[in-house]
């Protein structure tokens, strides 16, 4: 199936999107980035979406990438990054919202809406009263200590960026991939590390928890505490590191994750066979 990729904007916020040739009629499906990301490394999961046959969507955040421009970025609040999340649902709803690392915990802060028929995590932040903190973070915890106390708006080292958030990305290409990562939110940072959004609804929508048994930064065991929280289906991703979607193995997860949706929004009552999402990944 022919796939259109375009750049749009929705206001002041810019995004990048891909349509079907063939729609299927399915909702849309909308991607939400983690912290230093942008709607760039979801092109893959684009792409194969809309060759799936649903509109795909991915958000650049404000102060991102051009996107929603802001005074002081240090500042930016995770509640500003919600309503950015919501101002495009708002436009383009209903629809699917996937979030990856701190996207997931931005499609946690949403997953209660009328308008959202499923949410997926990926490689999610937790929520409040799950711990972020891991001894691989913990480590490297103290360099950024200043930005997120200031706050300031700062980028992820590269050495951190290849051992935390790469390490399933071939050598040769990793140190490309983080150099493609933008300055971010001190004040963000803080509440991350402090377990922030204390308060979230608990979703009114089917949701899947995708874990990735190579990473290091929101780990495999962490995943499946937040689909315990929140009750949901799981699934793993054997091949995988933190940043599924543009590791040579991203392809068997985005496939589970459609082959899930397919199957949860036509019967939101019931789980999602097994062997449908089993299948998927072995694919």
């Amino acid at each position: 199936m022919d796939v259109h990729m375009t750049s749009e904007q929705i206001g002041d916020l810019r995004l990048d999107r891909a349509r079907p040739d063939r729609p299927t009629g399915a909702a849309p499906v909308l991607y939400v980035h983690g912290m230093w990301g942008g709607s760039w490394y979801f092109e893959n999961y684009l792409r194969f979406t809309a060759a799936r046959g649903r509109e795909a969507w991915a958000i650049n955040l404000r102060g991102h990438h051009g996107s929603r421009p802001v005074a002081d970025l240090a500042r930016v609040t995770l509640e500003e990054y919600v309503h950015d999340v919501a101002d495009v649902l708002d436009a383009i709803g209903p629809a699917v919202v996937v979030g990856h690392s701190m996207g997931g915990l931005l499609a946690q802060a949403v997953a209660a809406r009328p308008d959202v028929g499923a949410a997926v995590f990926v490689a999610s932040v937790p929520p409040a009263g799950l711990s972020l903190l891991r001894w691989a973070l913990l480590r490297r915890a103290p360099r950024y200590l200043g930005a997120a106390l200031g706050p300031r708006a700062f980028r992820v080292r590269e050495a951190d960026a290849r051992a935390l958030a790469l390490n399933a990305v071939p050598p040769a290409l990793q140190a490309g991939l983080a150099a493609r990562f933008v300055h971010d939110s001190g004040r963000v940072a803080r509440q991350l590390a402090l377990g922030a959004l204390p308060s979230l609804p608990r979703p009114r929508c089917p949701v899947l928890v995708v874990g990735a048994a190579r990473d290091r930064l929101t780990p495999a065991a962490l995943q499946r505490r937040i689909a315990a929280r929140y009750g949901a289906d799981y699934i793993e991703a054997a091949q995988c590191g933190h940043m599924l979607p543009i590791e040579p193995g991203w392809l068997p997860p985005i496939r589970g994750m459609l082959a899930w949706l397919d199957a949860r929004t036509a019967r939101t009552h019931e789980p999602a066979p097994s062997s449908v999402v089993a299948g998927a990944l072995a694919g």
